[in-house]
């Protein structure tokens, strides 16, 4: 196969951090090139180089045997390079033909409608990338917006497509729909980058995987000579051996009910219908269903975000009419949501401050009740989560969103699980981690619930609510389908519940 890219020699230096040190990859065309990784290991940060967002401290990069540099994304885009990131950079209030002819420049200042939704149209029609696009952006579903996303970088002429953790939002079928376009893509020789840390789904759809550990590349495998095993042990640079646990023996007294809750019912999608529920002491109650049948919802009434319209939630202190955030913390409950970057962390804060978020009035960390925060205090707190939660970061003062989606998670639980709660609402605890971050992740919870923490788990991963639940519960169209044992769970009855049946 033709080679259309290859970065040689590329490192890049944030003060004394190398987030990349010494990587080579080439990229041919027609092929699924999968990036495989640890989060942290310096994937984003080399594909943010290729498309002109970082400058190299040292390397160089070769198009179709040129040398060139890239300075800018739309000297990417004049290369034919694009790239989807994993957070959408989309204009929500436009609409999506708008998104997707921002920025580029015609003959004429004025949008050629008709000209551009003929050429968009074709576009969709030709990669399978069936879009609404006179709808608002903030109206589409994360699937649609990642089809605009895409529009957007084939409209400026892409034959590279990078994808940065492409499937960690998407539902099994937008996975399928994903796949299919990638392989539209690569059969008329273009070429795709593919960022992920699901196993089976790299399995399936790459030509070649190239692991990056602590910034550097490890090897460049041909997919049918690798397995999910040896890919997870060259990732982590020794054996992976996947965590193993017993369900639950005797969970203890009811610490939560919601009996008969219903939010915004008449909604097919985002809605609760009559939910009754209960949660108990030392049992993690999974949650199983398809992605967008009231699992937000059901989240945001347990921590108080949202009062339901109906029905009983009963709290540790009895029936509550309204349960406010502020209660949920006041009750010793602790929450992972469903969005770490949205909801989880203030991002321009530095880590030692995402991890008093929710203790800056307590004589620790500040003098009289949050007026003055006790630095000292708090870098020292925060050091020691870090050692305790293996929180990779060059400093505690780093800010959060620097931090990879595996050690904004890690700050995360640091913060929730201090003080160990009584109730843990996760809500997608591993969306978007690798192997190792997940493992950890995983045994924290076990831990917590052997503790005698409650812990109800939300997830669009059947297989994580099969392998930590004690109970399980399904959710379709905002209804309760079922309750299952979590010990010889009847898969294929879950199965069919989670569609309906």
């Amino acid at each position: 196969m033709v080679e259309m890219l290859r970065m040689e020699h590329i490192s890049k230096r944030f003060g004394s951090f190398y987030a990349n040190r010494d990587v080579s990859l080439s990229i041919r065309e027609g092929e699924v090139h999968t990036l495989l990784g640890e989060n942290g290991a310096g994937k984003s940060t080399l594909m943010n180089i290729l498309v002109g967002l970082y400058q190299p401290t040292g390397g160089k990069i070769l198009h179709r045997g040129r040398e060139v540099r890239i300075n800018c994304p739309r000297d990417a885009a004049g290369l034919g390079i694009g790239m989807v990131h994993q957070h959408f950079m989309l204009v929500e209030a436009m609409t999506a033909l708008e998104n997707v002819v921002l920025g580029v420049k015609g003959e004429s200042p004025l949008l050629s409608r008709s000209a551009d939704r003929a050429r968009i149209g074709a576009l969709s029609e030709r990669y399978g990338l069936d879009v609404e696009l006179d709808s608002p952006v903030r109206e589409l579903s994360i699937g649609a917006q990642q089809r605009v996303e895409i529009l957007k970088a084939l409209y400026r002429g892409a034959d590279l497509l990078v994808l940065d953790e492409p499937t960690a939002v998407l539902t099994d079928p937008e996975v399928e729909r994903l796949f299919d376009v990638m392989r539209s893509l690569t059969a008329e020789g273009k070429s795709a980058v593919f960022i992920s840390h699901k196993m089976r789904e790299v399995m399936r759809i790459s030509d070649r995987i190239t692991v990056l550990r602590a910034g550097k590349s490890v090897a460049t495998v041909e997919v049918g000579r690798a397995s999910a095993q040896s890919l997870a042990n060259l990732m982590i640079g020794h054996e992976f051996v996947e965590s193993v646990y017993e369900k639950a023996k005797a969970p203890g007294e009811e610490v939560m009910r919601l009996a008969d809750v219903s939010l915004h019912p008449s909604l097919k999608h985002g809605g609760l219908r009559d939910v009754s529920l209960t949660l108990r002491r030392g049992e993690i109650l999974g949650v199983a269903g398809i992605d967008g049948n009231g699992q937000s919802q059901l989240a945001r009434v347990i921590t108080g975000l949202e009062a339901p319209e109906g029905g009983t939630v009963v709290a540790p202190d009895g029936p509550v009419s309204v349960f406010s955030p502020e209660a949920f913390i006041e009750a010793g409950m602790a929450d992972i949501p469903e969005d770490r970057n949205a909801m989880g962390l203030v991002g321009d804060m530095s880590v030692a401050e995402n991890l008093v978020l929710k203790k800056t009035d307590s004589k620790r960390f500040s003098y009289a009740r949050g007026a003055w925060l006790k630095t000292g205090a708090i870098r020292a707190f925060a050091e020691e989560m870090r050692e305790k939660n293996d929180i990779r970061c060059v400093s505690v003062g780093q800010a959060a969103r620097s931090l990879s989606g595996g050690n904004q998670q890690k700050v995360i639980l640091a913060r929730e699980l201090y003080g160990n709660p009584s109730i843990l609402v996760a809500v997608y605890p591993t969306r978007g981690l690798d192997v190792s971050a997940t493992n950890f992740v995983h045994d924290v919870m076990i831990s917590e619930r052997d503790n005698g923490c409650a812990i109800i788990l939300i997830s669009a991963d059947f297989d994580e609510v099969l392998k930590l639940s004690d109970r399980i519960i399904v959710l379709f169209e905002g209804r309760v389908m079922g309750t299952y044992p979590g010990k010889g769970a009847p898969v294929k009855e879950i199965s069919l519940a989670m569609a309906g049946k």
